[in-house]
């Protein structure tokens, strides 16, 4: 038998290949008209079908009112203004103004109708209304000390043994036991016979400190101190010298913005010519400044320089 020729062998085996029972061509002609049923619902989907306009407006009213149940969600929320205060004197407003909520304010107020007071910066920061973040923005511009000297001697508990008490018989013998007071000197106004006098600080630590001080115009914070030159890689130093300092911020001398030269901003370690000018120039254009907080409406005041720079600045 001779062998059939290659095409004929092709349309053979193509036919083979869609070969199906009844069944078959049902399912796949089932198959495709569902398939074309799709594409003609896609195509008017896409082409011809106008858009449903749904009513918004109810869903609208719930957002805008679970955003004014939510204080600081709100667009138009006012940004809080910094600028140096007392917490013992300011009233409502300023501690509003200052980016406290009535709730926060209250709990402030009840704590000094109670009569709290505030010693320290800390003692802000001790309470349960303020954020630790709202504090760290605030720290900067409270005119309280960082720590206090406590006064007074602790009492002693009686001893028990018999060889101790003969101890102690032996010392009042020799006289009366004055106890050991660590002594503490106030960082803005310590000369710098005052700072060698304490330990841990030389002539070299003292020379800069004092020299960085009067560059700034006064510490605000004891953190500062790692600034200072002679101490900037020795921060074992400095936390002892945390431990043995304090501060008074009502000491810190300030750059009147609205009446100062280029030539005393720019002196600022904070501040500099590249700061100085364009904000010197904003001044010129703008009109005086009504509060701090003004100046960061130039441009070069970003957030940063602000919170250091703004302790050292009055409007008066």
């Amino acid at each position: 038998m001779a062998d059939r020729p290659p095409d004929h062998r092709f349309r053979e085996h193509v036919k083979d290949l869609f070969a199906m029972h009844a069944s078959e061509r049902r399912g796949v002609l089932l198959l495709c008209m569902i398939l074309l049923a799709l594409s003609v619902w896609v195509w008017y989907e896409q082409w011809y079908r106008t858009p449903t306009q749904q009513d918004l407006a109810p869903l609208q009213a719930r957002l805008e009112q679970w955003i004014a149940q939510r204080p600081e969600l709100r667009a138009d929320t006012v940004q809080p203004t910094l600028f140096p205060f007392d917490p013992n004197t300011i009233g409502r407003d300023q501690w509003k103004a200052l980016g406290l909520t009535d709730r926060q304010v209250d709990g402030i107020q009840r704590y000094q109708q109670k009569g709290g007071t505030f010693r320290t910066k800390k003692d802000l920061g001790r309470m349960y209304s303020i954020k630790g973040e709202q504090f760290a923005a605030l720290a900067p511009f409270i005119l309280l000390p960082d720590s206090f000297v406590r006064g007074g001697k602790k009492e002693r508990k009686p001893y028990a043994h018999k060889a101790t008490e003969q101890r102690s018989a032996t010392i009042r013998e020799r006289g009366p036991y004055t106890p050991f007071v660590r002594m503490q000197v106030e960082l803005n106004t310590a000369d710098t016979v005052a700072l060698i006098a304490l330990p841990g600080i030389g002539p070299s630590f003292a020379r800069g400190i004092v020299k960085y001080r009067n560059r700034l115009g006064g510490y605000v914070s004891l953190d500062q101190l790692a600034e200072v030159f002679v101490l900037k890689d020795k921060p074992e130093a400095v936390l002892k010298l945390k431990e043995i300092l304090i501060l008074d911020t009502l000491a810190v001398r300030r750059i009147p913005i609205n009446t100062c030269t280029v030539e005393e901003l720019a002196a600022h370690p904070y501040c500099g010519w590249k700061l100085a000018k364009p904000l010197i120039a904003y001044r010129n254009q703008h009109g005086p400044f009504k509060i701090v907080n003004d100046i960061r409406g130039c441009v070069v005041i970003d957030e940063a320089v602000f919170r250091k720079l703004a302790p050292y600045l009055s409007v008066e």
